[in-house]
Protein backbone atom coordinates (compact mmCIF):
# COMPACT_ATOMS: atom_id res chain seq x y z
CA UNK A 1 0.00 0.00 0.00
CA UNK A 2 1.38 3.14 -1.08
CA UNK A 3 1.33 6.24 1.02
CA UNK A 4 -0.54 9.57 0.14
CA UNK A 5 1.40 12.58 0.52
CA UNK A 6 -0.73 13.83 3.02
CA UNK A 7 -0.47 10.39 5.39
CA UNK A 8 3.05 11.01 4.77
CA UNK A 9 2.91 14.76 5.84
CA UNK A 10 0.93 13.62 8.96
CA UNK A 11 3.27 10.79 9.74
CA UNK A 12 6.08 13.28 9.91
CA UNK A 13 4.19 15.93 11.79
CA UNK A 14 3.65 13.72 14.28
CA UNK A 15 6.93 12.30 14.67
CA UNK A 16 8.17 15.53 15.21
CA UNK A 17 5.55 16.40 17.64
CA UNK A 18 6.42 13.77 19.54
CA UNK A 19 9.70 14.03 19.52
CA UNK A 20 9.90 17.52 20.46
CA UNK A 21 7.64 16.45 23.66
CA UNK A 22 10.10 14.00 24.32
CA UNK A 23 13.20 16.57 24.31
CA UNK A 24 11.31 19.00 26.72
CA UNK A 25 10.73 16.11 29.24
CA UNK A 26 14.69 15.60 28.90
CA UNK A 27 15.55 19.03 29.08
CA UNK A 28 13.80 19.26 32.33
CA UNK A 29 15.10 16.14 33.48
CA UNK A 30 18.45 17.26 32.62
CA UNK A 31 17.62 21.08 34.07
CA UNK A 32 16.23 19.49 37.75
CA UNK A 33 19.37 17.04 38.27
CA UNK A 34 21.85 19.75 37.05
CA UNK A 35 20.72 21.94 39.47
CA UNK A 36 19.64 19.56 42.79
CA UNK A 37 22.06 16.45 41.92
CA UNK A 38 21.63 13.17 39.90
CA UNK A 39 19.60 11.98 42.38
CA UNK A 40 17.62 15.05 42.98
CA UNK A 41 18.81 14.96 46.99
CA UNK A 42 19.88 18.45 47.49
CA UNK A 43 17.01 20.17 49.39
CA UNK A 44 19.26 23.65 49.30
CA UNK A 45 19.73 24.99 45.70
CA UNK A 46 19.93 27.76 43.49
CA UNK A 47 16.15 29.44 43.43
CA UNK A 48 15.26 31.96 41.34
CA UNK A 49 13.87 35.03 43.79
CA UNK A 50 12.10 37.82 42.61
CA UNK A 51 10.71 40.19 45.95
CA UNK A 52 8.56 37.18 47.15
CA UNK A 53 7.77 35.07 44.34
CA UNK A 54 9.68 32.20 43.18
CA UNK A 55 10.01 31.55 39.83
CA UNK A 56 10.15 27.71 38.56
CA UNK A 57 12.50 26.74 35.98
CA UNK A 58 9.37 24.90 33.80
CA UNK A 59 8.40 28.78 32.90
CA UNK A 60 10.34 28.32 29.80
CA UNK A 61 7.93 25.73 28.60
CA UNK A 62 4.81 28.20 29.42
CA UNK A 63 6.92 31.06 27.41
CA UNK A 64 7.65 28.57 24.97
CA UNK A 65 4.29 27.92 23.84
CA UNK A 66 3.44 31.24 24.12
CA UNK A 67 5.91 31.88 21.34
CA UNK A 68 4.97 28.41 19.82
CA UNK A 69 1.23 30.36 19.04
CA UNK A 70 3.01 32.34 16.94
CA UNK A 71 6.22 30.52 15.61
CA UNK A 72 7.23 26.82 14.73
CA UNK A 73 4.38 25.73 17.04
CA UNK A 74 4.78 21.96 15.97
CA UNK A 75 8.34 22.11 17.63
CA UNK A 76 7.81 25.14 20.14
CA UNK A 77 4.14 23.67 21.84
CA UNK A 78 5.13 20.09 22.51
CA UNK A 79 8.74 21.42 23.59
CA UNK A 80 6.83 23.74 26.42
CA UNK A 81 4.33 20.60 27.69
CA UNK A 82 6.92 18.72 27.67
CA UNK A 83 9.00 20.69 29.85
CA UNK A 84 5.61 21.48 32.26
CA UNK A 85 4.76 17.98 32.25
CA UNK A 86 8.22 16.93 33.49
CA UNK A 87 7.66 19.40 36.32
CA UNK A 88 4.27 18.03 37.10
CA UNK A 89 5.35 14.71 37.11
CA UNK A 90 8.33 15.16 39.36
CA UNK A 91 7.05 17.80 41.50
CA UNK A 92 4.03 17.62 41.99
CA UNK A 93 3.66 21.28 40.59
CA UNK A 94 2.17 22.57 37.58
CA UNK A 95 2.43 26.51 38.52
CA UNK A 96 5.58 28.31 37.47
CA UNK A 97 5.74 30.88 40.54
CA UNK A 98 4.91 30.88 44.20
CA UNK A 99 4.78 32.63 46.77
CA UNK A 100 7.82 32.68 49.50
CA UNK A 101 8.15 33.92 52.89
Amino acid sequence: MEETPSRREFLRSAAIAVGSFGVGLLVDTTWARAVRGVHLQREEYPKMILGHRRVHHNVVGYVLIVAGLFHYPLVLVPLGLGMIVGHRIRDRLFWFIERVE
